[in-house]
């Protein structure tokens, strides 16, 4: 008789089952609410401290931001020279209206103080006085010892003999700033002073705490609630005789005080140093802790049993109709031997015997017919075909269908660089969009998916419905497909949709046109979607005028070497001169008219960016074989504009160069009038002839000469981009008439001013 050892086995494990995730459940459970209520209360802590620490600082950076611009003000440049005697009463009553705004109530601050030691004096609330006169004269003089010069201060009244507060706070918090900000030597100051007890009055009660304080950078408490702990080091703190270590700029710590547990949490401000503290009791933490465990297992005791009991009656029943199964198959096995193998193992092998050979066969024949149908669908879209020979092979493979709109969809990848993907995966991750585009479209609304020169391609249908329906319908499924690819593969994909077409012998067409939609990704950027019937629908067939002041503002900035803002400008130039244009074919003139440009200034300055000749020509290989905007935008960024703002930047660093660039700036501003060397000495205050010998060494040519070549340079512009006459010219560049303007211009260009215009006037 065999022994039912299936059900011995499903009880055993049913039991196991349900015992192991009840057991795992509840040490979780008990684990991660007493951790939550811990974490909650430290969270809380931190997040109160961050507030805290966001409300002082905000006072803080308010009275130095404030102080700042008073010690920047006209008033107090002109305080820093002045004796501020009899003769001075004005100024000294701007500069008392100045430190007057300082004190408000947002500011908190009490008193401010300027002490000149170089002109004697010293200004506060109480009015003006000789500083070698003042009692706290060595008090003031020993700050001009403070290292940084702007710092701040926790300061005792009592070290004071002239009062500096009239408030009952012993301490007060003070800004010191050495002046003047622009010198070395510092010869004055300005001072803010701010109680430390109105400043503790931002300090509230928040979720728990004890107590909170502030300390520091020399360990001494600066703010706290309890008034006789102000100044005191924050060693003589209780809770700190366990020399607390607070590494890092946040954490929190344990530490006992007469056997309680206590977490302190601190935050360290970048601002200004100062350690912010809350010192929390964690008895109640575990007290609540215990409640849980308790709760926890009597829940658990109940559950293992309610268990226990459901198993052993699911395991008969489910048992009863496999025994009979088994039994059955057994006794129609005429001469079989008793077998070891329990009753899952008799019946897997029954099942195994009917169906081995039937499922060869079939896999063998489903792979056969779906080659073949790929086959015929990439004909179709290749337009191999002939129409009789499409209807024929589509009833043939069971693709006929009855639909009213059809569209035919290409997605493409656009591109694995800055993915951790290589070329060499392209392949695979086309098979993955293929699955994908199968998940996404079902079954009845289109044909076989198809690989087709690094596309994907689907003929999908719609029944039922109008146009604008099956458009709408094209759309979401495409939307859909678009996000899964970047969901689960990290790509940015576009997709191409055809024209809507209602025969199939025009799907060659489709294909070409969903190709043809996905050449607008240059203007449209990446992750795009383009219907075919979209395209230049209702626009001017115009094109896009070309941005010249974009393009001259971003080589002035490269010039100038300023990064950040050539960057901006190269991101403008690319969204007015791509981004607007109508067809993709003529963004290619834009980006060889940018890449001209910078290649010409590169020249004009002298800057190397690679081999001539062959090097240049790779350039605009290079550049005409990228399809997408941002990566022609991060070309340009690496290639050209990166390379010359280091040179450029390398330049400026020099003192000569510098000068010689604000002459240029001066020449480019004041070409239009009769500027000569000594206006530019004049308005640089130098010497006219060390500017000559400066602007000779910098950049190899005169004043004079740079002058009359800027203006012809300016000429050129003029006279193949405006209508300008050549007499209007040569008087707005200060010419003494046209002949010497047509002299000039025929010296340095072969050719007069108008043939020049009739030769580039119109390119």
């Amino acid at each position: 008789m065999r022994k039912k050892s299936l059900l011995k086995k499903m009880i055993l494990l049913g039991s196991v089952l349900s015992i192991l995730p009840v057991v795992a459940i509840g040490l979780f459970a008990y684990i991660q609410s007493s951790k939550q209520v811990q974490e909650r209360v430290n969270q809380a802590e931190v997040q109160y401290l961050s507030q805290l620490n966001a409300s002082i600082e905000q006072v803080l950076k308010t009275v130095e931001h404030t102080l700042t611009n008073l010690s920047e003000s006209r008033v107090m440049e002109d305080a820093m020279y002045s004796e501020m005697e009899a003769p001075s009463f004005q100024l000294y009553n701007n500069l008392k209206s100045e430190i007057t705004h300082l004190q408000s109530f947002d500011t908190k601050v009490e008193d401010v103080i300027i002490v000149n030691k170089q002109r004697n004096w010293l200004i506060k609330n109480s009015g003006i006085k000789r500083l070698n006169e003042h009692p706290d004269e060595a008090t003031y003089l020993a700050k001009f010892d403070l290292t940084p010069h702007t710092s701040w201060q926790l300061v005792a009244k009592s070290d004071y003999k002239d009062p500096i507060s009239s408030q009952s706070c012993p301490y007060m918090i003070s800004l010191i700033k050495q002046l003047p900000h622009i010198t070395i030597h510092k010869y004055a100051l300005a001072i803010a002073n701010i109680p430390a007890c109105s400043i503790t009055g931002l300090i509230t009660d928040g979720e728990g705490q004890e107590e909170i304080l502030v300390v520091n950078e020399d360990g001494q408490i600066i703010l706290h609630k309890n008034r006789t702990m102000i100044g005191q080091p924050l060693s003589g703190h209780p809770v700190a005789q366990a020399e607390l270590a607070m590494k890092g700029a946040s954490g929190q710590l344990h530490a006992e005080l007469d056997g309680r547990p206590y977490t302190v949490t601190y935050m360290k401000s970048a601002f200004n140093g100062w350690t912010y503290m809350s010192v929390v009791s964690i008895d109640k933490l575990t007290s609540e802790s215990r409640q849980i465990g308790w709760f926890t297992l009597a829940v658990s005791l109940f559950i293992l049993l309610l268990c226990f009991g459901i198993v052993w009656l699911s395991t008969n029943k489910l048992y009863r109709p496999l025994n009979r199964l088994v039994t059955a198959i057994e006794g129609g096995s005429e001469g079989s031997e008793p077998s070891s193998r329990n009753e899952v193992q008799v019946i897997e092998d029954h099942i195994k015997q009917l169906f081995n050979s039937n499922s060869k066969l079939e896999n063998e024949m489903r792979s056969q017919a779906q080659q073949v149908g790929a086959l015929f669908l990439h004909r179709m879209l290749s337009g191999s075909l002939k129409e009789t020979e499409i209807r024929e092979k589509l009833e043939h493979f069971g693709l006929s269908r009855a639909w009213e709109h059809m569209a035919v969809l290409a997605i493409q990848v656009d591109t694995l660089e800055n993915t951790h993907y290589e070329s060499k995966d392209l392949e695979l991750l086309l098979f993955a969009v293929s699955n994908m585009t199968e998940e996404v479209v079902p079954k009845e609304q289109r044909l076989p998916v198809l690989l087709m020169d690094r596309s994907v391609v689907v003929v999908t249908g719609y029944e039922g419905g109008g146009r604008e329906a099956a458009d709408e319908h094209v759309y979401r499924l495409t939307e859909k497909l678009k996000d899964l690819i970047a969901r689960y593969l990290g790509l940015s994909a576009s997709i191409g949709i055809s024209g809507i077409f209602f025969d199939m012998k025009h799907a060659a067409r489709a294909y070409e046109e969903a190709l043809e939609a996905l050449t607008y990704r240059i203007r449209l950027g990446k992750g795009i979607i383009v219907p075919y019937g979209s395209l230049n629908a209702g626009k001017s067939s115009i094109i896009a005028e070309y941005p010249v002041r974009t393009e001259h503002d971003l080589v002035q900035a490269i010039k100038l070497a300023e990064q950040e803002e050539a960057l901006t400008l190269l991101r403008g130039w690319m969204s007015d001169a791509i981004h607007q244009i109508e067809l993709p074919d003529h963004y290619q003139l834009s980006l060889v008219r940018l890449l001209n440009r910078i290649l010409l200034l590169a020249q004009e300055e002298g800057i190397t960016l690679g081999k001539s000749g062959a090097y240049r020509m790779s350039l605009y290989e290079e550049v005409l074989a990228l399809h997408v905007s941002e990566e022609i935008e991060e070309w340009f960024k690496e290639k050209l504009v990166l390379p010359m703002l280091r040179q450029f930047g390398e330049r400026r660093s020099s003192q000569d160069q510098k000068l010689s660039e604000r002459i240029i700036d001066l020449i480019r501003n004041h070409y239009e009038s009769e500027f000569t060397l000594e206006d530019c000495a004049a308005r640089l205050h130098y010497n006219a002839s060390y500017l000559s010998s400066v602007f000779k060494k910098e950049t190899g040519h005169t004043f004079s000469e740079y002058l009359a070549g800027y203006r012809l340079q300016i000429a050129k512009q003029w006279l193949t981009e405006t209508d300008m006459t050549v007499k209007d010219i040569a008087e707005r560049l200060k010419y003494n008439n046209s002949h010497n303007f047509i002299r000039a211009f025929r010296k340095q260009e072969e050719m007069t001013p108008g043939q020049y215009r009739a030769q580039y006037g119109g390119k």
